[in-house]
């Protein structure tokens, strides 16, 4: 029996380039009328960490308060089921590149102003722009691995809704 040899799949280095860093400059966000966009009329939802019963706890109304569904498990189906029938009615289809913008509604407490100030500039709480990512790929398609590459940004807005470039 051959010896099999190991083949390094890295590049077997570590390195950097000691050029300064680029700052990054936070502006308001603006549709690009000149793509091809796709909104979707749902307010953004992160990917719930599911459990085994998630799978048998159907009924969010039961009366055995140990056979409920969770809230969020619930608002996270919800969700899918909206995205689902809204990309259906526009024809999309996810492709190999996603590039998604999700404006998520400001809080009913912030006052007016503060309102005004924050509109179209990130988001910075949680959840984390990759939650709101599974959550949109896992209701478009059971197996999304032909994605391979995805360009995501939370935005504040008054309304909330997904905005996806093609």
């Amino acid at each position: 029996m051959s010896e099999r040899k190991i083949i390094k799949n890295s590049l077997g280095k570590i390195w950097t380039n000691n050029i300064p860093e680029t700052p990054i400059v936070e502006t308001a966000f603006e549709i690009d009328y000149s793509r091809k966009i796709f909104i979707f009329d749902v307010v953004p939802f992160g990917a719930v960490r599911m459990t085994q019963s998630d799978k048998w706890k159907v009924n969010p109304n039961h009366v055995d308060p140990q056979k409920r569904q969770r809230q969020a498990v619930t608002k996270y189906f919800n969700f899918k089921d909206k995205v689902r029938l809204q990309a259906k009615a526009m024809n999309y289809q996810l492709g190999d590149v996603l590039e998604i913008i999700f404006l998520v509604p400001m809080p009913l407490s912030w006052s007016a102003k503060k309102k005004e100030k924050m509109n179209k500039f990130p988001v910075k709480t949680r959840p984390d722009a990759d939650n709101y990512v599974k959550a949109f790929m896992d209701s478009l398609l059971a197996e999304d691995g032909n994605v391979y590459k995805i360009i995501a940004e939370k935005r504040h807005a008054y309304q909330g809704s997904i905005i996806i470039y093609k």
